[in-house]
């Protein structure tokens, strides 16, 4: 993948802000900022780019990213049409590492901090009862001003630190090896594969995007992306299988096709390389029913 914009957040006089973000679609770029994030989605769907992590995203979707940490929750097609009467909601904080400096970080007392920050370089998202009482912090936060709001914070951070209740993102692997210069290449690989990963996917029209020879496109696209060209294709197929699987609208054939897949057998095949289980057993797990394929 080519590399995201940077940004930067915060003004030198402050140490934090709270966005409470609508608009009819999520930022569309690829990007990361020197600030720390904590992001929870209100409203909306789309596909979550965290480093070298694909994945799904609805409401509810409650996430931490460190320094540096590419990011992009990308909103879903429909939400980018005219009158689509679609619109999204994110509760968002960012805050500057001068709140968590390193000797601080260093005492006994931070040492789950500590190890939140860390954890935080590769994205953690967060579940279960840890994001019911975030969600009720973040609104509460809204409401206090000067250095309650710095108080309220450490205590979101503190309930974070503390929980058992995540998942890491990005592979332990992954680091941000993106240079500037390169925004508008990843949009145009992002949207071309968005708009047309339901039907054929050509390698050649990608590396078309950034006018490259197809061999070149690979060499440039694997090392940003931590991944192939192909794998990044199939993560976001498979990533639309899962919705469509739980949503129990088509059968497994039917959503095969959905996807961008003309054979059964190797949807069926790359759906398990991604989930390690089949679609069938996807479906079970999550609705605990059996739909005929």
């Amino acid at each position: 993948m080519s590399a995201p914009s940077i940004e930067k957040t915060l003004t030198p006089k402050e140490t934090f802000i709270y966005k409470d973000l609508i608009g009819p679609f999520f930022n569309p770029n690829w990007h990361f900022h020197p600030e720390f994030q904590i992001s929870y989605i209100m409203e909306g769907e789309g596909t979550r780019f965290i480093g070298d992590h694909v994945q799904n995203f609805k409401k509810g979707d409650l996430v931490m990213t460190g320094p540096n940490l590419p990011h992009l929750w990308r909103s879903d097609n429909v939400y980018f049409k005219k009158d689509s009467g679609l619109s999204t909601r994110g509760l968002v904080i960012y805050f500057d590492h001068v709140l968590l400096n390193e000797p601080l970080l260093e005492m006994e007392e931070f040492y789950k901090i500590n190890k939140l920050v860390a954890h935080s370089l590769r994205g953690i998202e967060f579940h279960g009862e840890t994001r019911d009482l975030i969600i009720k912090f973040l609104l509460e936060l809204d409401e206090q001003k000067g250095f309650k709001r710095i108080l309220k914070l450490l205590e979101i951070l503190d309930t974070l630190a503390n929980s058992s209740e995540y998942t890491m993102l990005a592979s332990p692997n992954y680091m941000n090896a993106f240079k500037g210069g390169d925004a508008e290449k990843m949009r145009k690989v992002y949207d071309y594969v968005m708009t047309n990963f339901k039907t054929n996917i050509s390698l050649d029209e990608a590396a078309g995007l950034l006018n490259m020879t197809t061999t070149s496109f690979c060499r440039y696209f694997k090392p940003r992306a931590n991944k192939t060209f192909t794998r990044f294709v199939n993560e976001i197929r498979i990533g639309h299988a899962r919705k469509l699987l739980l949503e129990d609208n088509f059968n497994i054939s039917q959503i095969s096709y959905e996807c961008g897949y003309n054979a059964l057998s190797n949807f069926n095949r790359q759906f398990k390389s991604i989930t390690e289980m089949c679609p069938l057993e996807y479906r079970k797990l999550f609705l605990n029913i059996q739909t005929p394929v």
